[in-house]
């Protein structure tokens, strides 16, 4: 992975997964725009997929779009032998894809919990193993997209959660094992980004889980694909390759801030619906209820 003068990634070939929409396709487009030639994925969203291809080559020629199904082992086979074939290197692979059962565990499936393995760690594995030798000849990198729902409780989130903590893991161990060999791993952990699945998975509530997020969030602002895509791109870098092992957080301080933000869901709650006027404390005496853009309360300088 040589830097180059101009488009810092010019000459250099990346493969995304789940290229069609969302981070992925966000991801394409940047990468394209750094000089990068694109292959991007998808399973069933060829016009879609065709759309991000055109809006990559319009920026970066050789862009062009792939069909996989990360559920079918023989799908993933079948993409490296496409790539092989064509002699196709490759620089850096984003293993963006993922899909799953938004259920409570009670609620869970044995068909739901083996296809959420199946994307997210059996065939991620698989890709790794495949992609490796592509990848050695130019010293590439595997990037591997982790999600918020492993260091924080998400509802309906639990089954995802297992499977991308130990898509970490599985990095963190190419990292070690692949990393004598010239190859290098790296994971990427987005906060919230507004995407098609959050509307979906919100439902009528997206609007008012966007505006919380916008009002809350450190940088005022709820992130947009294009916001996510900028890590996800560093990562490809080759100047990112000491980040080797390292599942880099990328959130805007977000999920920091959740502490942050039960205070404010705390001090909605009016206390006259909790406690009789007698015992209420004066707010002013737990910072932790105050709102972030208030003036701290001055101590008395008499003690």
């Amino acid at each position: 992975m040589n830097a180059t003068s101009g488009a810092v990634l010019a000459g250099q070939r990346i493969l995304i997964t789940g290229g069609s929409r969302g981070l992925g396709a966000a991801t394409a487009e940047r990468l394209a725009g750094m000089g990068a030639e694109v292959i991007v994925t998808y399973r069933q969203r060829a016009e879609e997929a065709a759309q991000v291809v055109a809006r990559c080559e319009a920026l970066t020629s050789g862009a062009r779009a792939e069909p996989l199904d990360l559920i079918e082992e023989d799908s993933v086979r079948a993409l490296f032998a496409r790539l092989s074939e064509r002699g196709d290197e490759l620089d850096a692979v984003i293993a963006n894809a993922a899909a799953t059962a938004f259920k409570p565990l009670l609620e869970l499936k044995p068909h739901q919990i083996d296809k959420t393995f199946a994307i997210t760690v059996r065939h991620f594995l698989l890709t790794a193993q495949l992609a490796f030798p592509l990848l050695q000849p130019r010293g590439g990198r595997i990037v591997a997209i982790s999600g918020a729902d492993t260091v924080g409780y998400i509802p309906g989130h639990g089954l995802l959660a297992a499977a991308k903590s130990s898509l970490e893991t599985l990095v963190r161990y190419l990292a070690c094992e692949l990393g004598p060999l010239g190859v290098t791993a790296v994971g990427v952990l987005p906060g919230y980004i507004d995407t098609e699945s959050i509307r979906l998975m919100a439902g009528p509530y997206h609007d008012k889980l966007k505006a919380a997020e916008q009002l809350t969030h450190p940088l005022r602002t709820a992130a947009t694909p294009q916001d996510a895509s900028e890590a996800v791109a560093l990562m490809c870098l080759p100047e990112a390759r000491w980040l080797n092992g390292q599942i880099v957080q990328n959130d805007g301080g977000g999920l920091f801030a959740y502490l942050g933000r039960f205070g404010h869901a705390w001090a909605m709650v009016p206390d006259a619906a909790i406690l009789p006027e007698a015992d209420r404390p004066d707010s002013t005496d737990a910072p932790i209820l105050q709102r972030t853009d208030d003036p701290p309360a001055s101590p008395d300088p008499q003690g």
